[in-house]
């Protein structure tokens, strides 16, 4: 039943904003007078808007990396000889640790491919 309000939601705004986006994409949106457009004007803008985006999600991404590892600790600390939670905390340890390490190839893999192709020319 939830899901089935969260579609209904999902489609009802999609119905709504729909006209909206297709005048903004047209131009229809930008031309009336007294509305100044906002956000980038150009692809190297949009870029520069994607690569913000990205940057915060990564700094929230290791923020709740840091407390996933604290909460893992506590658990480890806590687990006081029970077998089945010490191995529960070191798998959440282990899981945060693996978790970072692909979140720093992500973010590096543009500059990997950017050296990569450089050195191809």
């Amino acid at each position: 039943m939830k899901l089935l309000k969260i579609v209904g939601l999902s489609l009802g705004i999609l119905t709504i904003s729909l006209p909206l986006l297709s005048g903004i994409a047209s131009g229809q949106i930008a031309n009336i007078p007294g509305i100044q457009p906002v956000g980038p004007g150009t692809v190297g803008g949009l870029v520069d808007v994607l690569k913000n985006v990205v940057r915060w999600i990564y700094v929230i991404f290791f923020i709740f990396a840091v407390m996933f590892i604290i909460f893992a600790a506590f658990s480890y600390l806590t687990a006081g000889g029970d077998a089945e939670k010490v191995d529960k905390a070191k798998n959440r340890i282990v899981y945060a640790a693996v978790a970072i390490a692909v979140a720093l190839l992500a973010v590096g893999f543009e500059a990997i491919i950017r050296n990569f192709l450089a050195t191809g020319q």
